[in-house]
């Protein structure tokens, strides 16, 4: 599924700290942010994906679907951002001029509060969708009896009296 079917251009913007003008809708769409996004999905569970585009589709929701709903948007946010931040400083120059198509950039990396933040949510985010998943899993699980394995039976005459 596209990274749009979890989550916005802008959110993952946000949770960055970045305009549209530095990190475009163009390369936030590229696939490779798409493949780690599904790869994340699926170092959780392989049914993720297809709990979260079915649950989507339902019109009527209940609580514990609601929240799964929201962590997996939430995760998805942080995962893609969680990937931008080793080339935060690539694409958020310091300065830009439109005389002599001036562009700096900064020389020391003040992006590591901002990377720090956004790999401290993405695992807060993890953690979240995890334990929405489990709660899903629980709430539409069917409620399972075990076969009883022994039983009692008594006879027709009692052992020691004989009779």
């Amino acid at each position: 599924m596209a990274i749009t079917s979890y989550t916005t251009f802008d959110d993952i913007r946000a949770a960055l700290g970045v305009s549209d003008d530095e990190l475009e809708d163009s390369t936030l769409s590229l696939s490779l942010y798409e493949d780690n996004l599904d790869v994340e999905f699926d170092d959780m569970d392989f049914t993720l994906r297809e709990t979260f585009a079915t649950v989507s589709a339902l019109t009527s929701r209940s609580a514990v679907q609601e929240r799964f709903l929201q962590a997996t948007r939430l995760f998805a946010t942080y995962a893609v951002a969680y990937q931008l931040t080793g080339s935060l400083p690539l694409f958020s120059p310091k300065d830009i001029g439109d005389g002599k198509a001036l562009v700096s950039r900064y020389a020391d990396s003040p992006y590591r509060a901002v990377t720090d933040k956004v790999k401290e949510a993405y695992s807060r985010a993890r953690a979240r969708l995890e334990k929405a998943f489990a709660d899903l899993g629980a709430a539409s699980a069917p409620t399972y009896t075990p076969p009883p394995l022994m039983g009692v039976a008594s006879g027709s005459r009692d052992p020691v009296t004989n009779s």
